[in-house]
Formats: structure tokens, sequence, C-alpha cells
């Protein structure tokens, strides 16, 4: 529904709606488990529709492609296209390969087809809330709910003592790394340049 009216206000004022595309089918897991109105309809269903209330996107196929490179920019926009195409050209490769070999694009294809599956997100699904029952079990506060493909610490809860100026959120992964050898990445302010 906020897509939706997102979309429309976007219409209503003449400014093109780019989605960021690089978690779409982890959204729309999420959207048939938590909206009623989505709970009879596939997650292939829900992207469909939420891709037709855009004019285009934008998509590192590194997350819901399944892949290990690549991504692409759709558009509906013609014109819009072209400029981007000459951009293209100029920093990547010719716009039907984009610097990629054909390899990789016939594994974004076949990703783009597999991310859908329900099966294969109730997996990422159950996964990602084992882990979080398994951090909340030790004691560790989350921020809820769980994502398909990560949990997120409060790093300013756990470091009190640290104040953002001196980026808790990194030291907390600098530590999660050093101690037991766990990558993780900082959202906050460093990563915001705060």
């Amino acid at each position: 529904e906020n897509l939706r009216r997102t979309s429309e206000l976007c219409r209503r004022h003449g400014v093109p709606l780019i989605l960021d595309a690089a978690r779409f089918a982890e959204n729309a897991w999420l959207v048939t488990r938590h909206e009623a109105a989505y709970k009879d309809r596939t997650p292939r269903q829900v992207a469909e529709e939420a891709f037709r209330l855009a004019d285009g996107c934008v998509m590192s196929a590194k997350k819901d492609g399944i892949v290990h490179i690549g991504g692409f920019i759709g558009l509906n926009d013609s014109e819009l296209a072209q400029k981007c195409e000459l951009l293209l050209i100029a920093t990547e490769g010719f716009p039907t390969y984009g610097g990629l070999a054909g390899r990789d694009l016939d594994m974004i294809a076949q990703g783009l087809q597999e991310v859908t599956e329900p099966s294969y997100l109730a997996e990422r699904a159950e996964s990602a809330d084992h882990l979080a029952q398994r951090v909340r079990a030790a004691g560790v506060d989350i921020l809820e709910p769980p994502g398909l493909h990560a949990i997120y610490l409060n790093a300013g809860r756990l470091l009190p003592h640290l104040p953002p100026h001196q980026y808790p959120g990194h030291a907390l992964a600098c530590r999660l790394y050093l101690e037991g050898g766990i990558r993780s990445a900082e959202l906050g302010s460093l990563y915001l340049g705060e």
C-alpha cells in the first residue's frame, strides 16, 4: 500500500519513481507475510505489481540476483535509458552486456527466476529467524523484525560508552571479527557520514 501511494504521489508531481531492487524478492516475501491484502499472493506476483508501479529500477544483482557480480538499470523512459546507455558505454561496456561475461548474464537471468521461489525465501527467513533467536538468547538486543539477509544490532545501545562520533557500529564490527571471525557491516554514523 505504501508503494502504491508513493507511485500515485510521484505521478501527480511528474517525478519518476525508481526502485532500488537489490532486495526486491525479500521485500515481496515480507509483504506476503505482513500485509493481509497480499497473504494469498506469491512473492513473484507481489514483485511484479511493485515493478508495475515504478518507472524503473536499479539493481545490484549480488543480492536478490543470487550472483557474485553485476547489476542493471531498468527504465520505462526510452529517452532517459538512452542517456544512461551513453554513460554506460564510456564507463562499463556496450549496453547489451555492460562489461559482463555471457555466463554472468546467464546467471543473473537464472537468479532472477529462482529468487522469488517461496521455498527459497522461506529457507532464508528460517535461517535469519534462527540466528535472531540465538542472538536474543545470548542477551543481545536486536532491531525487530529480523530481515531475510541479516539481523541488525543497535551498537549505540550495546556500547553506550562510545558516543556516535567515535563510531560504535564500526567498533562493534571490528570486535565481532576479532573475537569470533564474524563478518558484519556498520550502517550507522560512519556509513552515513555523520
